[in-house]
């Protein structure tokens, strides 16, 4: 079998980039007899640029906005102590993981958390408001 060369970029995930052809070369298919066939491939690793540090503002900035409600939520004299308990939960968690390496898992976590202690506090509200 002779040469084949790789086909056009078409985008889409792991594509390379259009007009980046000198990143991918020809593949090399060398026939060994009974059928078998190896393949050569050349890649080359392009370097992403991520900034830490703006990664870092916005988990921290993510992670005031998420205590403040939490602490809205614990200071609210009419609010159901089940759901201040929980939002001091999560307040705690938030607190412990300003003081480790934050991932967006962690925030994501927290975040989808308190979305639900506010989805049932307006439950809540709604009911009340119902009986009156």
């Amino acid at each position: 079998m002779g040469e084949k060369e790789l086909g056009k970029p078409r985008g889409g995930h792991g594509a390379p980039v259009q007009g980046c052809e000198e990143d991918a070369g020809a593949a090399e298919v060398v026939g060994k007899g009974h059928g078998a066939q190896r393949v050569r491939l050349s890649i080359t690793a392009r370097r992403v640029r991520i900034d830490p540090r703006k990664k870092r503002r916005d988990y921290i900035r993510r992670l005031e906005q998420l205590m403040q409600e939490c602490d809205r939520i614990i200071a609210d004299p009419e609010g159901h102590e089940e759901l201040q308990v929980k939002a001091m939960a999560v307040l705690v968690r938030a607190i412990l993981v300003c003081y480790k390496l934050v991932t967006d898992h962690q925030v994501e976590t927290l975040e989808l958390e308190l979305a639900e202690i506010k989805r049932r506090i307006a439950e809540r509200v709604r009911a009340g408001k119902a009986e009156a």
